[in-house]
Formats: C-alpha cells, structure tokens, sequence
C-alpha cells in the first residue's frame, strides 16, 4: 500500500506514526502545489473513479438484494452477484 501515496511526504513524520495502525491505516494528505507527485496516472484515475465504484455497489445492495454474507456456497454466492446485476440493468 506504500506505493499508493499520493505526495512525497510533507506532513511530518511524528504525525505519520501517530496516525498509522499496520494493515488498518494510512494517511492520505492533499497534495499542495510546491509537492512532487508521485502517483502514476493509472493510480489517479483508479483514486478518482473509487467513488463511483463504491456508489454503484452501495446500489446492488440497496436497491437490488446484493447481500454478501447471506450465500452458504459459492454457487450462491455468484448467483446472488448474478441475480443483483441482472436485476440491475434490466430495470
């Protein structure tokens, strides 16, 4: 997750440890204009469009029964995912 940072490490490296739990979380700061970027194009649209991913499964289990604890086997499970997006865009 290292590679995912978004600046190259303005905020001060106290703050950082005091903010950062292993494997649970990280800081994310918004860059400023005097801060070197380092995040490749691709990581930028995947940090821009994360939203719209979210939205739209926040819909299928909603709006559309996609519940991911119910299925008790993998055929199940699929088709419960099968079933929310069939329902999803036929509507």
């Amino acid at each position: 997750m290292a590679d995912a940072v978004i600046e190259a490490g303005y905020v001060s490296q106290k703050l950082q440890q005091d903010f950062h739990i292993e494997g649970q979380r990280f800081l994310f700061t918004q860059p400023r204009k005097n801060m070197k970027k380092l995040i490749t194009a691709f990581q930028y649209h995947l940090y821009n469009t994360r939203m719209l991913i979210e939205l739209n499964f926040r819909n299928l289990k909603l709006f559309f029964g996609l519940v991911t604890s119910l299925p008790r086997s993998i055929n199940g499970y699929l088709a419960n995912y099968l079933y929310s997006l069939l329902a999803y865009a036929l509507r």
